[in-house]
């Protein structure tokens, strides 16, 4: 594996493991909730939901060079989309979080837009350089 990969896994587990270290953002979420009664009531599932799964794969860092291409692909797929991609039903909240008026749900999203992101840009590094492995075994195959 090369050593950029093996730098961002290192920044991915050292981003993951002090995140243990914050509090989920229930104040700013309910600050938000208290403003916007109707339709924003699963707010808080799908950001828990959000946040376990790029803490998950992030905690898998480690062995993310060992997955098999399917899991790469799956795990990818899930990284691409930001928290507004993924619940687009909250998208109209957007505006509302920022660093003056819900600073710890801002700067949660913007550590967990950075994992995700740069678990993307790993995953997407690892498949690049198997499909080249592949395609230069099936090149040095052919000449032999």
């Amino acid at each position: 594996m090369k050593n950029e990969i093996k730098e961002k896994l290192r920044i991915l587990q050292e981003l993951y493991k002090s995140d243990f270290l914050r509090p989920f953002p229930h104040q700013d979420c309910r600050k938000i909730l208290s403003r916007n009664v109707n339709g924003f009531e699963d707010l808080i599932p799908c950001l828990d939901v959000y946040f376990s799964d790029v803490a998950g794969f992030c905690s898998r860092a480690k062995r993310i060079s060992s997955w098999s291409f399917e899991e790469n692909e799956s795990a990818a797929g899930k990284m691409k989309k930001s928290f507004f991609d993924r619940f687009p039903q909250f998208s109209n909240l957007k505006p509302e979080i920022t660093e003056k008026e819900t600073p710890q749900l801002y700067n949660q999203l913007l550590i967990y837009d950075l994992m995700r992101l740069t678990l993307f840009d790993v995953l997407s590094e690892i498949r690049t350089g198997e499909k080249s492995q592949v395609t230069e075994t099936s090149r040095l195959s052919l000449m032999n």
